[in-house]
């Protein structure tokens, strides 16, 4: 009996030892985890982002709650080997059939709270996640966007353009160049009063809207160029001299 006794108390010393190596194991296992599944290319967006985060808390705090633990499942589930060979099949589709539309959207939903991860990693170069990209793409946000973006263009290079009614100075007005506010507060005045001429149309669409093409505008008399959308433009009637 004192035999067993004292085998019980040596197994209660080392106990703790055990536990501690055992919860230093699965650290170990699920940073395994983590890094293979960052290792591949169909882990993308927000999956990326939230793995990152959590191999950063893994390192800090060596343990995770219940609901990460949860999405860590689910996360990890999307980034298998297999889901890679199935996303290298896709990027063959995505290169030839949607890139050019995608890098459209990208512009568009970067500036948008649901696919920004995703959009990011468009503009990054990379291959999106398959079944998300397809969402995106076929959403009716999207849709507006890609029928805007290959709509013939309303106005041309020295088209001499003026604000319409509806044009906001503070909200519809672009400028890219680094001034006071007072200056642009000049500046878009003068192109209310006296109107502009188009040198240039951006690629970027930045709203599901019909009239959405930006127009880069020289205001007459000015030497710094703003950024319209069409909708708030209209052709302006040049006096004769």
């Amino acid at each position: 009996m004192k035999f067993l006794t004292q085998k019980l108390v040596d197994f209660s010393m080392i106990m703790p030892y055990i536990i501690e190596d055992t919860k230093e194991f699965i650290v170990r296992a699920t940073e395994k985890k983590i890094t293979d599944a960052l290792s591949r290319a169909v882990c993308g967006g927000w999956d990326r982002r939230f793995l990152e985060s959590i191999l950063q808390q893994l390192a800090k705090r060596g343990a995770l709650s219940v609901k990460q633990k949860e999405t860590l499942g689910k996360v990890l589930a999307r980034c298998t080997e297999e889901d890679q060979l199935k996303h290298e099949s896709w990027s063959i589709d995505y290169e030839r059939e949607y890139e050019s539309a995608a890098q459209i959207l990208a512009h568009y939903h970067s500036r948008q709270p649901y696919h920004r991860e995703m959009a990011k990693d468009i503009l990054a170069g990379r291959v999106p996640e398959r079944n998300r990209f397809l969402r995106m793409h076929s959403n009716k946000y999207s849709k507006k966007v890609l029928r805007e973006a290959t709509r013939p263009l309303r106005f041309k290079d020295g088209d001499y353009i003026v604000p319409r009614a509806a044009f906001d100075s503070y909200k519809d007005c672009e400028i890219r160049s680094d001034m006071s506010w007072i200056r642009q507060d000049k500046l878009i005045k003068n192109f209310q009063k006296k109107g502009g001429f188009v040198i240039g149309v951006c690629p970027e669409i930045y709203s599901a809207a019909k009239g959405a093409k930006r127009y880069t505008l020289l205001p007459i008399g000015e030497v710094v160029p703003i950024i319209v959308e069409e909708r708030f433009l209209k052709a302006g009637k040049q006096k004769l001299a």
